[in-house]
C-alpha cells in the first residue's frame, strides 16, 4: 500500500486489490494506534506463504480493505459509522500467525473477552473519543448481531478471498465484488437482489476451490499445528494469554526460538512433519472421530509407538458453517433461501465436506510407526478404495 500526504482531512491510500481508498481523519487516529498498527506484523494466512511465497500480505491491509467496502456499502443501504468502525476493527483481537493460536484462545477465554482485551490503551481511548461504544462494535464483530461485517453475505469475506487468491496466485478465488454489493439492499435483513445470484455462486465457488488449494492446504495445516502445540508448552512454561494481544508474527518466531529451539528450526527452515495418516471421512467412523479430544489422542497414539508425545499432531478440522449457503435473494415478488433456487449452490453443499481430512503427522523416522498406530487408534477402514503416496521419500496413507 503507497500512502499519500495529508489533504483535506483525508488520506490517500493505493491498495492492490480496491484501487484508492480514502481514510477520514476520524478513521486515521484507530489506524495510527498500536493497537492496530500491530496488525502490520501478523500475517493474513498465516503459514501459507510457506506453500504460496507471495503469502505475505497481513491483516492490517485486509481490514483497511474490509472497511473500504464496508463503507461503500454502508452508504447504499444507509447504514450507521459503527459498522464501518466494526469492518475496520474485526480482526483486532487476531493473535499471532492469525488463525495459528485460535486453538489456544479458545482453551483460554471466549471470543468477546479477546476483543475486549485486543481494544486497549490508546485503541479504546480514541474510540472513546468519538463516541463509539465497544459493547455496540462487539455485537457486530461477533455476528451476535447480523451485518455486513458478519453474516450470511459480508464484506470480510468479500476482501479476504480476493486478496487472499491475489497474493497466492490462485487465480480461481477471484469474483465479482462490485456486482455483488451493487445487488444486495436491506428488506427485514440482506438480501440479494436476482441479477446478483451468479456473483453469489461465483463467490461460493471461490470459497470452495480456496480451501484445498490455500486455507487446507496440507502444509499450512502442519506448520499451523506445529505452532499452536508449541505456543501451548510455551503457556505451560509461564506466557499468559492476554501477552498474545501484544504480540505479532516475529515476536512469536522469537518466542519459539528462546524456548521452544527444536520447533523453531523445523518452521525456520522448512523441516516439518509429514502425513502419516490423511484420510477423508468415509475412511473413518465420522461422528466419533468428531468427538475425539486430539491432545488425548496425540498422547494415547504416541504411548502406543513408544515415541515423545509432542512429535505426534492429530488434526481434526471442525467443520465450518457456511453460512452463505442461507444467503436470501429476491425472485419475483419472493425472498428464498439460494440454495433452493440455485442447483450449483445444491450441489456446492452436497460437495463441501469433500474437502475435510483427519491428519496425523510426525517427523520423517517415525512415519511408519505413527501410520500403524493412528490407523488402528481411530479404526480407518480399509476396505474403502486407497492409494500410498510418497511424503518427502517417506510412505503416507490417503484415500
Amino acid at each position: 500500500m503507497e500512502e499519500s500526504p495529508t489533504e483535506k482531512g483525508y488520506k490517500t491510500i493505493q491498495d492492490p486489490i480496491h484501487g484508492l481508498i480514502k481514510l477520514d481523519k476520524d478513521t486515521l487516529k484507530l489506524i495510527d494506534t498500536p493497537q492496530f498498527q500491530r496488525l502490520r506484523g501478523i500475517k493474513q494466512l498465516g503459514f501459507a506463504y510457506l506453500v504460496y511465497p507471495g503469502a505475505n500480505h497481513t491483516r492490517f491491509e485486509h481490514c483497511i480493505g474490509t472497511m473500504h467496502l464496508a463503507k461503500i456499502l454502508a452508504q447504499k443501504l444507509k447504514l450507521g459509522q459503527e459498522v464501518v468502525i466494526s469492518a475496520l476493527l474485526h480482526d483486532i483481537a487476531h493473535p499471532p500467525f492469525s488463525h495459528s493460536c485460535e486453538g489456544l484462545l479458545r482453551d483460554h477465554m471466549i471470543d468477546h473477552e479477546s476483543i475486549e482485551m485486543a481494544v486497549r490503551g490508546e485503541l479504546r481511548e480514541e474510540l472513546d473519543n468519538l463516541g463509539f461504544s465497544l459493547k455496540e462494535l462487539k455485537k457486530i464483530i461477533s455476528g451476535e448481531e447480523e451485518s455486513i461485517v458478519c453474516g450470511d453475505v459480508d464484506v470480510d469475506r468479500m476482501d479476504y478471498l480476493v486478496r487472499d487468491a491475489y497474493y497466492t496466485g490462485v487465480a480461481y478465488g477471484i469474483f465479482d465484488i462490485s456486482r455483488l454489493m451493487d445487488k444486495i439492499r436491506f428488506e427485514n435483513g440482506l438480501v440479494v437482489e436476482e441479477g446478483g445470484i451468479r456473483a453469489v455462486e461465483s463467490m461460493l465457488i471461490s470459497r470452495f476451490l480456496m480451501y484445498p488449494s490455500v486455507y487446507y492446504h496440507h502444509v499450512c495445516r502442519i506448520a499451523t499445528k506445529m505452532f499452536e502445540r508449541a505456543m501451548e508448552r510455551i503457556v505451560k512454561k509461564g506466557l499468559r494469554i492476554e501477552e498474545l494481544f501484544e504480540m505479532d508474527d516475529s515476536d512469536a518466531i522469537m518466542l519459539l526460538k528462546m524456548h521452544e529451539p527444536e520447533f523453531y528450526s523445523m518452521l525456520r527452515n522448512r523441516r516439518l512433519f509429514k502425513r502419516a495418516v490423511y484420510v477423508g471421512r468415509e475412511s473413518v467412523d465420522f461422528r466419533e472421530v468428531m468427538k475425539v479430544d486430539e491432545k488425548r489422542a496425540e498422547r494415547k497414539i504416541a504411548e502406543m509407538a513408544g515415541i515423545d508425545e509432542k512429535y505426534v499432531i492429530v488434526d481434526i478440522p471442525e467443520v465450518e458453517e457456511v453460512r452463505e449457503f442461507s444467503i436470501r435473494v429476491e425472485i419475483g415478488e419472493k425472498i428464498r433461501r439460494i440454495e433452493e433456487v440455485s442447483a450449483l449452490v445444491r450441489a456446492l453443499r452436497s460437495s463441501w465436506m469433500e474437502n475435510w481430512r483427519l491428519g496425523v503427522y510426525t517427523k520423517k523416522e517415525f512415519l511408519e510407526e505413527i501410520k500403524r498406530c493412528a490407523i488402528e487408534y481411530f479404526g480407518i477402514d480399509k476396505s474403502v478404495q486407497r492409494k500410498l503416496f510418497v511424503d518427502s521419500s517417506s510412505n503416507s496413507w490417503i484415500p
